[in-house]
């Protein structure tokens, strides 16, 4: 893998070959640690510039993913319940997945009489975006005293190096509250996108993150109702728990990694380890999608100029708050994160010219993920044509949330197959949809057009590795419809889609 990953500064064809190298050792449970040492050791050979570089590639479709999102944490131990469903409905107007603390909203269940899952209930019935559950142990969410709910944040205050949280946390769980409401354990997943997984305890971090035995049962309870897996880890030391942190995540199967700097980067270069371990991240993540939830100021910029995909930030009272997107002295519990991840996120999002998700966003990949249904069955992530996922964790996130099951009517692959009845199709737009009008429909011949000369290599090389006979039409619409029987605008958004419907004579999806 040495030279595919030197070679894939400047090749995408190699950068390519290794992502399929990767994805079937994962899928075939054959990844090991030594194949993530020699990853790690390769780029940590590479310049500050060209780690940044790799990273940035392998976000790049069909790579990985090349969308930017801020994950939000709308609660606290501190809010009364209609305060923190402001905060939600507030989250949710924008477009942004909620990233649920399930402690707090225990805490705020307790104040208020009720239940847990009552409270969990509450968010679920006025949300439609993405619910990505955090803080979820073998009972359901854990519980701490209130030295630990409340905490200041001393160590993200004060900075690198972590030498242990001074309050003990991990071993104050309350677990007699916990088991109190076992019984709602299963809800708790089943009205999650995403839940998150914490391997720090493999890395060292004992009094920080559960027993990783805790987190095995997590994690399959996750996958057992097919949500996705979030893997939370440390840089440390910027290498042995680096590697440390990935393997225990590989061991999970996740699907989106997390890492976490700012005091828990101990690296002596603290920047280029971080950027270093996005871009490791970036070649290793299983579902297409590297997040922090932890990382100052600087590491936030490096991290974005490296491949990361998500930011969590938080309102004020949430310890998101302020992990993200401050300076040292300058995170403090109650800070309101939010405004300041997202001027950062924006300013870099113009340098690297990616888009920021947003709700108008998060609709299009809902309708995506609802064409995408073929004779019972749904050809998102983890589905797959050859060695290449159809679309990333995102999907399965906006697949899980309420927004897919709102009224849609639009059309699906099934419709679409009654429709063109052809034997040569044309697709205007080379991304997910186009893989999956080609591996339902399998016309004889596939003209593909797409404004994004790699987006158009990229598909047709795929395809035609996997047994369809697919042609690049070089970005030309018009040429893709002359060569075709029928055409079909594969976007979901509409000002796109009426564009094209006013130059050509094509099939929408809408």
């Amino acid at each position: 893998m040495k030279e595919l990953i030197k070679n894939s500064l400047n090749d995408l064809d190699s950068a390519m070959e290794l992502r399929e190298l990767v994805i079937n050792k994962i899928n075939s449970q054959e990844l090991t640690e030594s194949d993530i040492i020699e990853i790690v050791d390769t780029v940590d050979d590479l310049s500050f510039e060209d780690t940044q570089k790799l990273g940035s590639i392998f976000r790049r479709f069909p790579l990985g993913c090349d969308l930017l999102e801020i994950g939000v944490g709308p609660c606290s131990s501190s809010l009364t319940l209609p305060q923190f469903i402001e905060n939600c409905v507030f989250t949710d107007h924008m477009g942004f997945p909620i990233h649920l603390c399930g402690y707090a909203l225990a805490d705020i269940a307790e104040k208020e009489g009720l239940t847990p899952i009552e409270v969990m209930n509450e968010v679920y019935n006025n949300v439609e975006v993405p619910l990505d559950l955090d803080h979820f142990g073998r009972f359901g969410p854990m519980r701490f005293p209130k030295e630990i709910s409340h905490c200041m944040g001393d160590c993200y205050y004060n900075g690198p190096p972590y030498k242990g949280c001074p309050r003990d946390r991990i071993h104050k769980r309350l677990i007699t509250k916990e088991r109190e409401y076992s019984n709602e354990f299963g809800e708790w997943i089943k009205k999650s996108a995403t839940v998150c997984v914490n391997v720090v305890e493999e890395q060292g971090g004992g009094d920080h993150g559960a027993d990783i035995s805790e987190m095995e049962d997590v994690a399959k309870a996750a996958q057992k109702f097919g949500r996705g897996v979030e893997g939370i880890f440390h840089i440390g030391d910027g290498y042995e728990d680096l590697i440390t942190g990935l393997k225990a995540c590989n061991d999970l199967d996740v699907d989106v990694l997390v890492i976490e700097g700012g005091p828990f980067n101990r690296s002596k270069d603290r920047l280029k380890d971080f950027a270093k371990s996005v871009a490791v991240s970036r070649i290793l993540v299983k579902g297409g999608v590297v997040a922090t939830n932890g990382a100052y100021e600087d590491e936030c910029r490096v991290g974005l100029r490296s491949g990361l995909n998500v930011i969590l930030s938080g309102f004020s009272g949430n310890h998101h708050g302020y992990m993200c997107g401050y300076n040292i002295k300058e995170a403090r519990r109650n800070n309101f994160g939010l405004p300041r991840v997202l001027k950062i996120m924006k300013e870099e999002a113009e340098k690297i010219n990616i888009c920021i998700t947003n709700r108008e966003l998060l609709k299009v990949l809902a309708r995506s993920s609802r064409f995408l249904n073929h004779k019972e069955n749904h050809l998102v992530y983890p589905s797959m044509i050859g060695n290449y996922f159809i679309g990333d964790a995102h999907w399965v996130s906006i697949t899980n949330s309420k927004m897919y099951n709102a009224p849609y009517f639009g059309k699906t692959l099934d419709s679409l197959e009654e429709e063109l009845n052809c034997d040569k199709v044309g697709v205007l737009g080379g991304r997910y949809i186009s893989w999956g009008i080609a591996d339902a429909l399998k016309p004889e011949e596939l003209y593909v057009s797409d404004v994004d000369p790699w987006v158009e290599h990229a598909t047709v090389k795929i395809l035609n590795d996997n047994g369809i006979n697919a042609y690049a039409c070089n970005g030309n619409d018009k040429k893709a419809l002359e060569s075709a029987e029928k055409s079909v605008i594969t976007t979901m958004i509409p000002e796109i889609v009426l564009r094209i419907k006013n130059k050509f004579d094509a099939v929408s999806l809408l």
